[in-house]
């Protein structure tokens, strides 16, 4: 259920960063990778219940016609059909099936788990993006540097999104009897603390590293090592949102 549910946001979020990626300049063929690896990663979730029905079958749907847009249609379609997609996927996720935690310590606010999943697409779908696009330089030399410095910019803001939605999430639980604590934060850093700190570790502190090193090697026009950069972060992120996963539907830490 986890890997379901990283593979329909991860879907979706790398959707939403491919609307800053301009297609006259990377041209179809990025677009249409992009386009058909969603496509895939949105089947997986929505085999695994993750997507809701009805939207569920709208946004594999959409998706599919993106392939077929980022292919054959004209280039300008191609951003109305990519921003339509990612509503649709995103809806189907808000709208999917709530498996609730298998012991929980705190009771979740329904807010806080939309904006932690919104949350997560966003930094999934930055850091993949961002990896992607420094790895296009190696095929289009020519490029500016400045698509690699906006993504650079988007993941920053996405971690800085990802700190403040998880903390807020957090600081809005409610403690259940299952918690011995009187404190939602001592029973995430103490009763979840090996998966917890592993999380913030992992998950938030490394890529904000990372992202700190990528935008200083990007303002020397490295783009290999930046992209180097971004394959670790790419990996941390995984990781770190993989881990929040399980923290929540083991002990229902909305983070």
């Amino acid at each position: 259920m986890i890997f379901s549910w990283l593979a329909a946001v991860l879907g979706v979020g790398a959707l939403g960063s491919l609307l800053l990626v301009p297609p006259r300049e990377f041209g179809r063929r990025f677009h249409r990778m992009i386009s058909f690896t969603a496509l895939l990663l949105l089947a997986a979730g929505y085999a695994g219940g993750v997507l809701g029905g009805g939207l569920g079958k709208a946004a594999l749907a959409s998706a599919a016609a993106l392939v077929f847009v980022s292919q054959w249609s004209p280039v300008s379609w191609i951003r109305p059909a990519l921003f339509m997609t990612t509503l649709l996927g995103m809806a189907a996720i808000l709208a999917g099936a709530r498996f609730e935690p298998k012991a929980p310590l705190m009771t979740a606010s329904s807010w806080s788990l939309t904006a932690n999943t919104i949350a997560a697409g966003m930094l999934l779908g930055s850091v993949t993006m961002g990896m992607m696009v420094g790895h296009w330089y190696l095929n289009v030399p020519g490029l500016d540097i400045k698509h690699l410095r906006r993504m650079t910019w988007l993941l920053a803001a996405c971690i800085a999104l990802r700190i403040v939605f998880g903390m807020g999430g957090i600081a809005a639980a409610v403690p259940t009897e299952a918690s011995l604590e009187t404190s939602v934060w001592r029973a995430a850093g103490i009763r979840q603390a090996f998966f917890f700190w592993q999380r913030v570790a992992i998950g938030l502190v490394a890529p904000a590293v990372l992202a700190f090193m990528v935008d200083r090697t990007v303002r020397i026009r490295s783009t290999q090592s930046a992209t180097g950069l971004l394959y670790i972060a790419v990996i941390f992120v995984l990781i770190g949102e993989m881990i929040s996963r399980f923290l929540y539907m083991t002990a229902g830490i909305p983070q």
